[in-house]
């Protein structure tokens, strides 16, 4: 039999609120006396912001048993109400709001129970997670620590468990296209604008990057172009127009690497007359601009979990809160994956130069003009036609 958690209860409802002491005894109170018992100690409260917003106390803080069945049973449906709590722990409902109380002290008893017993399923990191969240002042961690005891081995970062998960199915490989003259020149026609002045340089240099996009002859053996040309031949639109051909014919990307940030502002300016205003499906293309400075979300949790312990103090101390829901999304994504469900947020790096891309794979060429050439593959945003 469960045996009820010793500690303060108290709930709010349209129609009144309730106290349930240490000792067990139930009664009812006022807005101001519930307020006040709030403030002083911590109770145990369910859906700690509604109960806060029927008190008029926005400062209310306490301990929330939403809070800590997310910790016992991470990805498990639970209906933030007293019966959806009793009903996802296996309790009796109560019957009224006078026996919410005493439900809130047996809920914590069995969360505390599921901890210390051999069948809780979500076991795996969590002494780990709680070590973080203690130094968090996570509300829960000294009265649940009690019962979670240390793992004989020392446990792996949760995120390094995470597998590797992508929204979108894989994007298949290029087709295999020959860019013929008259396109590339057409093309090179519709890039420049009507009435622009004709540059045999330029149609030459597209000709000759056109020939770098012809299908390999063999298996790691892409074509190389290394073309040099004088300040105002065109080189940007030379170049993008085969590329952007290229990319459209073939369902393929194609990465253009600049050396200063200065020609990527360039780039930027003069590219957009290389794609259309909408895709076929309606949806407006994506032009993506990546530098070596880019880190991700998920990278920048995993670097701050795994940092040295001065540092993770101070971290945790400025960033308590985000701490804390950053412990509890590790534990909900290894749940969700251990289910077969995850969700991982990847890290993607760029390359060391900056990079401007109106899409994301391995090009089938390599150009190489001036300053610029093509990336290796690393990131794989959807393509702009």
């Amino acid at each position: 039999m469960t045996t009820p958690l010793a500690l303060p209860a108290l709930h709010a409802s349209h129609a009144g609120s309730w106290l349930c002491g240490a000792d067990g005894r139930i009664r009812g109170v006022g807005k101001g006396e519930a307020i006040m018992a709030a403030a002083d100690t911590p109770h145990l409260i369910l859906n700690a912001p509604l109960v806060a917003t029927r008190l008029g106390y926005p400062d209310l803080s306490g301990l929330d048993l939403l809070e800590l069945f997310a910790f016992v049973h991470p990805a498990r449906f639970c209906v933030p109400t007293p019966k959806g709590l009793a009903h996802a722990l296996g309790l009796e409902e109560p019957k009224g709001d006078e026996d919410v109380p005493a439900l809130l002290r047996l809920a914590a008893g069995r969360l505390a129970e599921t901890c210390a017993g051999d069948g809780w399923a979500e076991r795996e990191g969590a002494w780990s997670v709680l070590q973080s969240l203690m130094r968090m002042r996570w509300p829960w961690a000294q009265i649940i620590a009690p019962h979670i005891r240390q793992p004989e081995r020392a446990e792996r970062m949760i995120f390094s468990k995470l597998p590797e998960w992508e929204e979108a199915p894989e994007r298949p490989q290029p087709a295999q296209v020959v860019l013929e003259q008259g396109e590339v020149a057409a093309r090179l026609d519709e890039l420049t604008g009507k009435g622009a002045e004709e540059r045999p340089g330029q149609r030459a240099y597209a000709a000759d990057a056109a020939q770098a996009f012809a299908p390999r002859g063999r298996k790691d053996a892409p074509h190389m172009l290394l073309a040099q040309a004088g300040t105002g031949i065109g080189k940007t639109l030379g170049y993008l127009a085969p590329a952007s051909l290229w990319a459209e014919k073939s369902g393929g990307t194609v990465w253009v690497s600049t050396f200063t940030k200065n020609l990527q502002r360039q780039l930027r300016r003069e590219s957009r007359k290389a794609w259309p205003a909408e895709r076929a499906d309606g949806s407006r293309p994506v032009v993506v601009r990546k530098d070596a400075r880019i880190i991700s979300a998920c990278s920048i949790s995993k670097t701050r979990c795994r940092a040295g312990s001065a540092a993770r103090r101070r971290c945790w101390r400025s960033w308590s809160r985000a701490g804390r829901l950053t412990a509890r999304t590790a534990t909900w994504s290894a749940a969700t994956c251990r289910a077969g469900s995850g969700h991982y947020f990847a890290a993607a790096q760029s390359p060391r130069s900056p990079t401007s891309a109106a899409n994301a794979s391995m090009p089938a060429a390599r150009i190489t003009a001036n300053a610029s050439s093509s990336v290796p593959p690393g990131l794989r945003p959807k393509p702009i036609w």
